[in-house]
């Protein structure tokens, strides 16, 4: 244990050291926050997001804000519809990548059929800002490959005002919102409250979503600054039902499409049954935040509490009987933790020390309602692990400006994981591949990593700046991976099978970033990076082996692109933008999947990504803007007959089943937006109006969910 305490002892200091000095005079220093802004930087490059002058009118989720950042993929499903693996950071998912409010873990434990991050239920209008750091170059963020994005929140004015907004687009999709803020004294608030609803553009997508927050804020002297921050979202989420022209029941009304019951654990419908018309679930989510920033003797320190809970019914109905069958509560997430953080100049230094932890846990599921007669094995409940996993970091790191056109960056992490659950474990298999019994025991994971990362820019000529970035990250199996490594398909007791998985471990990465940023023509700005991510023991998993799906690392999987993004203000009020991507990946050592003889890289990333704009925005507020995002075509595996929706296999497909790669075409969509602003003696706001998909591209961002359609909407926000 002492070496597993060594975390802690480091921690404490930190903590105690920063209490003992807050007596102390104060200096006055910006707050730590992720770094913004446009151009390079010695520790890790970081884009900055407006998402008030960039997000739609209407029902805005935050992915959609993202999808023509460079290097961002972004696969909805539907109009709300809420999903797993929607946004990835040079093709690393919510899976592998730290999303952050405030500078603190939103990532939860992903079980249960519950998105790591679910964006369906994160409202916009609460985030001034998002930040994206890509890669897990800097020492100050833990457990995570694809980097960060980070949201900041909406600060009250100085002045009292209170807004109201409202509006509506196509699929029967509405909002309506509004805030109060301002400051009084030391003392500033900010309450505000959105609903949104939609009949989505899918068979039985409907969505209906309120949400409330409230942020206190106490302006502590010149400098400091405590935030207490309550959000809570809830809502009625249903659950796309497949829609096949070849069965019975279909409806005409919607495209064809496949299904997703959103939900686990697995629900064992009966032959030739699933999930039918409204089938949905009902969700409440609250999040809860202490945040204080003061600067001590010269020191900026930041120091986070944080709670997220999750609860959740289920209310399933038959496609083949068109009645309820099953009824059940679940808490998928019920997570914590705390985050320090410690910054300080000395001389050209800019030194920095800190620590956090996270605790993951979850409730079990309590069926209320199952029809008599309906499963041939009636679901049982599952017990509560409100202490599944735990996790610590501590980080040193310093940033050194040698010269006014060298900076060097240096930064050591060490991390600290702990997981504990109970598990069913199958014992062995018949020679028809069943399980043939289960026996009871303990799954236990215990690791530690030590991260060093380095970082440089050097500009040995005007306008013109060189960076490198080289880390090693690491990034721990999540929940879902753990249990099911142990309560999952287990080739070593398979008579059938000559596999010998490893033990299961964490993914351990080198991260290398190169490239060039140069702004010597007017009002432009171009940047070309270059990046190489290796990844050992990449963890896969692969569903539909017995009794449910296999868990395992991979030999290693390496990831590598081009990133070339460019910004120009031509003339005027108008700007231009333009940004591509290039991608490539490759899997090695890869056993258990079926589609290897097919191909060697991960299923769903595009190679190629464009992104083209044009924005006009006046003084006045006056703002037209039009966007093109065009998508490479992308392979997926297919079980058995490729004209069926239900049969894609993304995450791969079992050793001997029929699989083939079927194409996801190319895409190009086409957005319009033009927002004008109205100006009275007492008030002032925004008309808005603009297309989304203006072209009506038929198109698919998640295999087999067909997209929105032509999507006119219209808007207005009035502030007092």
């Amino acid at each position: 244990m002492g070496e597993r305490n060594r975390w802690l002892v480091t921690a404490l200091t930190v903590i105690l050291w920063g209490t003992g000095v807050w007596a102390q005079e104060s200096v006055k220093l910006e707050p730590i926050v992720v770094t913004a802004g446009k151009g390079v930087a010695a520790e890790q490059n970081v884009h900055r997001v407006g998402l008030a002058e960039e997000r739609k009118a209407v029902g805005t989720t935050v992915p959609q804000v993202l999808d023509k950042e460079t290097g961002l993929d972004v696969q909805r499903r539907g109009v709300l519809t809420p999903k797993s693996s929607q946004v990835r950071i040079r093709g690393l998912d919510e899976r592998r990548s730290l999303i952050l409010l405030d500078g603190r873990p939103l990532n939860g434990t992903g079980v249960m059929g519950g998105q790591f991050v679910d964006w369906s239920s994160l409202v916009a209008e609460d985030w001034r800002a998002v930040e994206i750091g890509k890669g897990a170059f800097s020492a100050k963020y833990g457990n995570t490959l694809g980097g960060t994005i980070n949201l900041v929140p909406v600060a009250p004015p100085e002045k009292w005002c209170v807004s109201l907004e409202g509006g509506a687009k196509r699929y029967d999709t509405y909002s309506f919102g509004g805030f109060v803020s301002g400051r009084s004294g030391p003392m500033g608030v900010r309450a505000a409250g959105n609903y949104v609803e939609t009949d989505g553009n899918l068979r039985n997508s409907r969505v209906e979503r309120s949400h409330f927050s409230g942020d206190l804020y106490w302006f502590w002297g010149e400098d400091g600054q405590v935030r207490l921050s309550a959000r809570h979202t809830e809502g009625d989420f249903f659950m796309p039902v497949k829609n096949d022209k070849d069965l019975p029941g279909y409806d005409s009304h919607y495209p064809e499409s496949a299904g997703s019951h959103l939900v686990g654990p697995g629900i064992r419908f009966p032959s030739g049954d699933t999930h039918g018309d409204k089938s949905y679930y009902h969700k409440e989510r609250t999040e809860l935040d202490l945040s204080i920033r003061k600067s001590v003797a010269g020191f900026d320190t930041e120091w986070q509490l944080y709670f997220n809970n999750e609860d959740r019914t289920d209310h399933i109905y038959s496609y083949a009987q068109g009645v309820k069958v099953l009824e059940r509560e679940a808490v998928p997430d019920r997570s914590w933790g705390w985050v320090a953080r410690l910054a300080k100049t000395w001389g050209s230094h800019q030194i920095g020390f800190g620590a956090d932890g996270n605790y993951q846990g979850y409730g079990g599921t309590k069926y209320s309602f199952v029809r008599d007669g309906y499963f041939s094995r009636p679901p049982s409940d599952v017990n509560d692990e409100w202490d599944a996993t735990r996790y610590h970091g501590v980080y040193v790191d310093d940033t050194w400006q040698v010269l006014d056109w060298l900076a060097l960056y240096a930064g050591l992490r060490y991390e600290d994981y702990f997981g504990d659950r109970s598990v069913d474990q199958v014992t062995g298999y018949s020679t028809k591949g069943k399980p043939t019994g289960y026996e009871s025991g303990t799954a236990r994971f215990d690791e530690e990593t030590l991260l060093p990362k380095f970082g440089f820019t050097l500009g040995p000529m005007k306008h013109f700046t060189l960076f490198g970035h080289v880390a090693r990250a690491t990034r721990f199996p999540d929940n879902p991976a753990f249990y099911w490594y142990y309560a999952g398909y287990r080739p070593e007791v398979d008579p059938n099978s000559h596999v010998v998985r490893k033990p299961l471990t964490y993914e351990d990465a080198v991260q290398l970033e190169g490239g060039v940023h140069f702004n010597g023509l007017p009002r432009t700005s171009v940047t070309l990076t270059y990046y190489h991510y290796r990844v050992d023991n990449y963890i896969r998993w692969i569903f539909g082996y017995a009794p449910s799906r296999v868990v395992y690392n991979v030999d290693r999987v390496t990831l590598q692109g081009v990133e070339l993004e460019e910004e120009s203000r031509i003339w005027g009020p108008f700007s231009v933008f333009g940004n591509v991507a290039w991608q490539t990946t490759k899997k090695e050592g890869d056993v258990l999947d079926a589609s290897n003889d097919l191909t060697d890289e991960l299923s769903e990333l595009p190679e190629w990504k464009v992104n083209l704009g044009v924005k006009a925005q006046w003084k006045s507020g006056l703002l037209a803007k039009a966007s093109l995002r065009w998508v490479d075509e992308r392979k997926v595996p297919y079980l058995g007959d490729p004209d069926s929706p239900e049969n894609s296999s993304p995450d791969g497909a079992p050793v001997g089943s029929t699989v083939t790669l079927q194409k996801m075409d190319s895409f190009a969509v086409v957005d319009l937006l033009v927002r004008v602003p109205i100006r009275k003696t007492k008030w002032q706001g925004f008309l808005s109006a603009g297309v989304e998909n203006l072209f009506d591209e038929t198109y698919e961002e998640d295999l087999n969910f067909p997209a929105p359609g032509r999507t006119f909407f219209a808007a207005v926000k009035i502030t007092f």
